[in-house]
């Protein structure tokens, strides 16, 4: 990709439209070094053409250019990090710090990226570059600065002004571009020497003087330009080689009205490209549209026409023209401030609706927002609660282009400044912080801001119900049974708020909360109630989480179809809009499909697919999640894939929150294990995972575990009878058709094993059919607990899968649930045991199992007697010993 082809969020390369004149020498010698050495920096005066010579170099360099990061509009203690990786077009991930992230992105290839004016924050620049280099041994770095980054291995190329030739050939193709009729004669040469060694050769004062040829003679141009430069050299301490420049600048603007005078001084402000519209806003009616063209007539402002067009001042003439009217970049602030806000209010109910055009919209001017956002926090500006307001409006702009630690450094910064002023932070200023620290993986400071507005009284309706969205997504991946009320409140009070994205949103998170407790139904109603709101919003991103959540629903149901449908259009949705979260659990249940429907090599494809995606689309949960759908393929291999590396991982989701997750994984790899025939793994992965979904009410999740765990137990001896019933009952009870199927299996097992073959066969030819009907093939769990003569045994009508299941409830036999001991325990009485010896009350018991307190009372006193037992302290110590 050629420099002019490039377009990078954030910054972009400069559209070249005029040839490069001279420097051969020059840019021969730069290619040649950013060949050999890892820093190469152009060092030079300003106006001397740095940043043209390095961008016209970096064709025929060979490494793949994978960003350019403009600094001249950034300050000392702006975050850089952020700046690189919005060049290098990479998305923030909030499980990696930026350095880690960029490593991990270019660490494969070899990669050039261009840092161009580093002059003015020159020892954050050096930091930046040589953690790169360290970390990232196939990447070069090229930087322009005024001055040496004083790096070690750093090597320097000085670029001065052009030699008189050259500097005459630039001045005369750039006169003849506003004035084709320019004479050929050794009179238009001469004088064009002339204005190039009074100018020094510096190229950039070399195209202003130019600019003028359009209305003066090149004899006044001449003038101009010796008398100016006459002027400046007395009393002046400046340079030679910058009071050329300044002379140039000061003869330019000396030939504009005040009027248009005052508009460059208004456009400094912007340090960067921005709209027509942003610069006529900073410029100020009447006429402002007429003084940016005349601006741009004299090569003061830069026309780009990439896309719908920008412009542009130069870091150098921006330098000059504040100098120019030193009260009117204040007052352009002002203004420009006003239109931001009314940019962002205008701005808001489109961004809840995820609009592609808002968004492209808002990036065009961007730097004109960040101007106006940073003045206000370095209290230079408009007024930070003016500002306030702005970052609360674009939250969701940050966060829909993967900049959520842009949106967190601004809502800190005017946070900081409003505080330190002894005014109070908004209450929306207040959430965007929360929701912004949470996306970019700083959880402790964002959860603790939206604890405090969500117990805040006097906070509006909307914002506390966002903030308790906040809290209860949180909460959800750990504490499903918790996080239910949290989510409801939420929702209420967003409804109330008339909040269509805050009652959407917290109803599909309760949706989950739902699901992770195994009750699809409610998780069902749940997103259907939510419809109505996202219909009227028509947000991708959370029409992606809806068809997520009906994904879900058919998975736990045993409905491949449906789960497959719903989870490829939700993702095809989710990766539209750039969203990795959504996209990666709508994947998830599409990938079970594939799987239990014999199709694992798609799933493989899918999955690698969605890996490229979330390389350039990091989010929270979703690397975990792939690693996920990786175990569900590495379990239906034939043989099994290798389990070690993602077993390792389970305790570290599990201390990150992600509790319910890696009971999931572990009921995988426990399976998995089972069919290696590795029982001691199997039973130690399962009675994790069953017990961290057990103490979390995850139902689905509990019964998946504990099926590999049983069967485990059986295949080294154990009688498993009254287990595996239980497991089926739970299973049937809770809808989980799948779960019901692997459950047959293991009592049909367990039936052989007692010598009631009979029963093992209608169980079995049951199963068969069932699995049949729904278009699922045996799981690698009835392929372990199935024996190898098993078709001998299979005859009769099968029975329908309801049917099977209360055969299988008449055919368990004389061999019931014994009155004492742990076998005797009821499954709920079992749910309770472990909640008790996690140290849980009854009330809290009660709100986990969804049960009265009474309820729990009459459950403790009954296991005190089948267990001869006393006392919590006793049952704590005896469940520890029996692994739950």
């Amino acid at each position: 990709m050629t420099e002019g082809d490039r377009s990078l969020h954030g910054t972009r390369a400069p559209v070249a439209t005029a040839p490069f004149v001279g420097r051969d020498g020059e840019l021969a010698t730069l290619r040649r070094l950013c060949g050999a050495e890892r820093l190469v920096t152009v060092v030079g005066p300003g106006g001397s053409g740095k940043t043209r010579l390095a961008t016209e170099a970096l064709p025929g360099i060979g490494p793949e250019v994978v960003g350019i990061v403009e600094l001249a509009t950034r300050a000392p203690g702006d975050d850089l990090w952020s700046v690189v990786l919005a060049a290098c077009d990479v998305r923030d991930d909030p499980a990696l710090a930026p350095a880690d992230r960029l490593a991990h992105r270019l660490a494969d290839r070899d990669t050039l990226l261009l840092v161009d004016n580093c002059e003015h924050v020159r020892d954050a620049v050096a930091d930046v570059v040589v953690t790169l280099l360290e970390r990232v041994p196939r990447l070069r770095v090229l930087a322009t600065s005024r001055l040496t980054l004083g790096v070690a291995g750093e090597t320097t190329l000085p670029v001065e002004g052009l030699p008189a030739e050259e500097a005459a050939a630039l001045f005369l193709d750039r006169a003849r571009r506003v004035r084709p009729d320019l004479p050929d004669t050794e009179d238009t040469t001469r004088r064009a020497h002339r204005v190039a060694t009074a100018l020094e050769g510096l190229p950039l004062a070399l195209e202003l003087a130019a600019a003028r040829a359009r209305g003066l003679p090149l004899r006044v141009i001449e003038d101009g330009t010796a008398h100016r430069l006459a002027f400046l050299a007395g009393g002046t301490r400046r340079v030679p080689r910058h009071r050329s420049l300044q002379a140039c600048l000061s003869w330019s603007t000396a030939l504009l009205d005040e009027r248009a005078r005052a508009g460059l001084a208004a456009l400094s402000v912007i340090d960067g490209r921005c709209s027509l519209d942003a610069a006529t806003a900073a410029v100020g009616a009447p006429g402002a549209t007429a003084v940016v063209e005349e601006l741009v007539d004299h090569s003061l402002v830069r026309f780009l026409p990439d896309g719908g067009g920008s412009y542009l001042v130069l870091e150098t003439v921006r330098e000059h023209a504040r100098e120019l009217a030193p009260e009117e970049p204040r007052r352009a602030l002002t203004r420009l401030s006003r239109w931001v806000g009314d940019l962002a209010a205008a701005a808001r109910p489109a961004l809840e609706r995820a609009d592609a055009g808002v968004l492209a919209r808002l990036d065009a001017d961007a730097a004109a927002i960040r101007a106006v956002l940073a003045h206000a926090a370095a209290g230079d500006g408009p007024p930070p609660g003016a500002a306030a307001a702005v970052v609360a409006d674009l939250a969701f702009w940050w966060s829909l282009r993967g900049r959520c630690r842009e949106g967190l450094h601004r809502a800190r910064r005017l946070a900081a400044a409003l505080d330190g002023a002894g005014e109070p932070v908004p209450d929306r200023l207040r959430w965007a912080h929360a929701f912004h620290a949470v996306y970019a993986g700083e959880l402790d400071e964002g959860l603790g801001l939206a604890v405090a507005i969500a117990e805040d009284e006097a906070a509006g309706e909307e914002v506390r119900g966002r903030a308790m969205i906040l809290l209860g997504m949180a909460q959800g991946f750990d504490d499903p049974a918790g996080a239910a009320p949290v989510l409801t409140g939420a929702t209420e009070l967003s409804t109330a708020a008339a909040d269509r994205w805050g009652r959407v949103e917290g109803l599909q998170v309760l949706a989950y909360t739902r699901l992770w407790l195994g009750d699809h139904t409610a998780a069902l109603a749940c997103a259907d109630a939510a419809l109505p709101a996202l219909d009227e919003l028509g947000h991708l991103q959370l029409r992606a989480w809806d068809g997520a959540i009906r994904a879900e629903v058919a998975s736990q149901r045993g409905e491949l179809g449906a789960a497959l449908e719903h989870g490829r259009v939700a993702q095809a949705l989710a990766t539209e809009v750039g969203e990795p979260a959504s996209a990666t659990c709508a994947l998830l249940p599409a990938v079970r499909a594939l799987c239990r429907g014999g199709r694992a090599g798609e799933a493989v494809a899918l999955i690698e697919e969605h890996a490229a995606f979330l390389d350039e689309h990091p989010g929270f949960i979703a690397r975990e999640g792939l690693d996920a759908c990786r175990a569900h393929v590495a379990l239906w291999s034939d043989p099994p894939g290798p389990i070690d590396e993602l077993a390792t991982s389970l305790e570290v989701w599990a201390g990150q929150g992600l509790t319910l997750l890696a009971a999931e994984v572990g009921g995988v790899l426990a399976t998995a294990a089972l069919a290696t025939g590795d029982l001691a793994r199997a039973l130690d992965l399962a009675g994790s995972a069953r017990r961290r979904a057990r103490e979390r009410g995850a139902r689905e999740l509990a019964v998946a575990a504990d099926l590999p765990r049983l069967a485990a137990r059986r295949a080294r001896g154990d009688d498993v009878t009254a287990e595996a019933h239980d497991a089926l009952a739970d299973a049937s009870g809770a809808g989980l058709t799948v779960q019901v199927l692997d459950a047959l299996e293991l009592v049909a097992a367990v039936a052989r094993d007692a010598g009631r073959h009979e029963a093992a066969a209608r169980l079995r030819a049951a199963a068969d059919a069932a699995r049949r009907a729904r278009g699922l093939v045996a799981s690698p769990l009835v392929r372990a607990v199935r024996d190898a003569d098993v078709d001998d045994l299979v005859d009769g009508t099968p029975l329908d899968l309801d049917a099977a299941v209360a055969y299988a409830r008449r055919s368990r036999g004389a061999r019931g649930r014994p009155r004492s001991g742990w076998e005797s325990l009821t499954p709920t009485e079992r749910d309770v045991v472990a909640l008790a010896a996690r140290g849980l009350r009854n009330q809290d018991i009660a709100d986990q199992l969804l049960i009265g307190t009474g309820t729990v009372r009459t459950h403790l006193r009954r296991i005190f007697t089948k267990l001869d037992l006393a006392s919590r302290t006793e049952l704590a110590a005896a469940a520890v010993r029996r692994g739950l």
